[in-house]
């Protein structure tokens, strides 16, 4: 690893650290009750594939 990329990663870690200890994780029960409609409604979105794959086949 070249120094420009260790430092990279130090700074990246670094302000990782800084943003979990002062963004508190949210625990409540509207964010939990919430989770299978996001589950849902991100099951909806299409896939993204690249040219070279072929394309699915539909259900």
């Amino acid at each position: 690893m070249t120094p420009p990329e260790r430092e990279q990663r130090e700074r990246l870690a670094a302000v990782s650290e800084a943003l979990q200890a002062g963004i508190a994780i949210p625990t409540d029960t509207f964010i939990t009750d919430d989770i299978p409609l996001l589950l849902t409604r991100l099951s909806q979105i299409p896939v993204k594939r690249e040219p070279s794959e072929p394309p699915a086949e539909p259900r």
